[in-house]
């Protein structure tokens, strides 16, 4: 795993990313709102629970990501080939079915 990521996991289970909320806690910023839902804006907030960016699908790509290496993950472990690792990007409007879910 690179040292960037390394460093960005250790720093966000300490909670020692540079949130809104840290930056206040720091005496580096006044105000720790989230400037998409107004919510006080901390590390966690950030990674997977403010409410605006959910509903604009900010978080999508990174759950496809996961599930990906998951997937090629089994599959190597069944012996299996692994899977193709696609970087292709699927927009949809919120509530839209992309190509292929149908019947699912």
């Amino acid at each position: 795993m690179a040292p960037l990521r390394i460093s960005f996991l250790i720093r966000s289970v300490y909670d020692l990313l540079p949130s809104n909320a840290n930056l206040v806690r720091w005496g580096k910023k006044e105000d720790p709102t989230c400037p998409l839902c107004q919510g006080r804006q901390t590390t966690e907030h950030v990674l997977s629970s403010c409410k605006i960016a959910l509903s604009q699908g900010r978080y999508t790509w990174r759950h496809n990501r996961v599930l990906q290496e998951l997937a090629a993950i089994i599959s190597t472990a069944k012996g299996e080939t692994t899977l193709p690792n696609t970087n292709a990007l699927i927009f949809t409007t919120e509530g839209a079915l992309s190509h292929g879910t149908e019947g699912r």
